[in-house]
């Protein structure tokens, strides 16, 4: 069974849906000697878009924390004890709750946040329900998103500002003349 990140852990943890979860389990490599950084790899490549990725380790990792951080990873560490350590890298997204907010201010702060959102960053909504009016904003935007409902009172809304797209080749300026 998958662990679930523990309580305390940052907002754009707790968003990433549990089944898209990816373990990692290295604590025999290590206590063998075996070098386990091939088999993390293995298993980043395996976490699905918004997933997250969890490594138990028989020390702190610190040197991973580079590494996937340079892969758009934020982490979260465990000790759960001197021996047994639980990592989690999980995307570093911008999550906006507004949950506790009245309409129209869900509207208002996440287009205001997504103002100042980079080009292929994500910002995750933390709502009570879809969010009907944003959707055809983010739509004439230009934004991408992608709606989870995770339970009856809870909604992620996954929004994403593209890179840009690469300029298409314009149209052949050749005329065909027929005799």
């Amino acid at each position: 069974m998958m662990n679930a990140p523990v309580e305390d852990a940052p907002l754009a943890l707790q968003v990433v849906d549990a089944a898209q979860i990816i373990e990692a389990d290295v604590r025999e490599d290590l206590r063998a000697g075996r070098e386990p950084f091939a088999c993390i790899m293995t298993a980043r490549g395996e976490v699905p878009v918004h997933g997250a990725l969890m490594v138990r380790a028989i020390f702190e990792p610190a040197p991973l924390y580079k590494v996937m951080a340079k892969q758009g990873f934020a982490h979260h560490t465990e000790r759960l004890a001197d021996d047994d350590w639980r990592v989690w890298f999980y995307p570093d997204v911008l999550v906006l709750d507004v949950r506790d907010m009245e309409p129209p201010e869900p509207l208002a702060h996440t287009l205001a946040a997504l103002e100042t959102l980079a080009e292929g960053r994500t910002l995750v909504q933390v709502n009570v329900r879809v969010p009907q009016f944003l959707l055809p904003k983010l739509e004439e935007r230009g934004f991408a998103f992608e709606i989870r409902e995770v339970a009856p009172d809870r909604v992620h809304l996954f929004i994403r500002r593209p890179s840009p797209a690469v300029a298409e080749t314009p149209p052949s300026l050749e005329t065909h003349h027929h005799a």
